[in-house]
């Protein structure tokens, strides 16, 4: 993890599981709505990642 804190690492992961889980939202239910689920993993990453940079301080 050069240079990478684990808030980083949370939000891309998020946005990768919310985009993934917003396009299979969108093909089941063709609504624009499950689009928000992204907005969901990536705010639900960079906390997660935020809290595990707190507990990890040097």
């Amino acid at each position: 993890m050069n240079g990478y804190n684990f808030t980083e690492i949370g939000m891309l992961v998020g946005a990768a599981v919310g985009g993934i889980l917003s396009v299979i939202g969108f093909i089941l239910w063709h609504s624009t709505v499950t689009f928000s689920f992204a907005f969901v993993g990536i705010t639900l990453g960079i906390l997660g990642g935020s809290i595990i940079d707190k507990r990890s301080v040097k």
